[in-house]
């Protein structure tokens, strides 16, 4: 009896046109405009948050260039750049989705950098991350 009266309704509703309706948004042509200016700008400069694992920081600029050249002659596969955060230079690694991502890269590098940790980085690229 159920299934009757439910088909009886699904039958109803679609020859009254109700399941298969058509929404037309009508929105300024400025909003518009905002959203492709949006839409352009997020192509052009993607930015993700994620991971990285911090090996170094120094005032030193020089020594955080070194250990740069250092880090990738270790690792060549692991993406690696320093940032400035006045007075700091500080030398990062990899990209990483989550924060237990970054910390399973640490374990690899504590013999070589036992005093590196992850840290947060809110501008990452979409192809930096590394994938594992």
């Amino acid at each position: 009896m159920i299934k009757h009266f439910v088909l009886a309704n699904v039958l109803l509703l679609v020859a009254c046109g109700c399941l298969a309706q058509e929404v037309q948004i009508n929105e300024p042509p400025r909003v518009a405009d905002l959203v492709e200016q949006w839409v352009r700008a997020n192509r052009a400069n993607p930015q993700m948050a994620g991971w990285r694992v911090q090996l170094v920081s120094s005032t030193d600029r020089t020594r955080v260039e070194e250990e740069k050249v250092r880090f990738l002659r270790l690792y060549p596969d692991v993406p690696a750049d320093w940032v400035h955060e006045k007075p700091y230079y500080k030398l990062r690694a990899g990209a990483f989705h989550t924060r237990l991502e970054a910390a399973a890269f640490l374990q690899t590098l504590q013999d070589d950098y036992p005093g590196a940790y992850p840290a947060q980085d809110r501008n990452i690229h979409p192809r930096d991350f590394i994938r594992r």
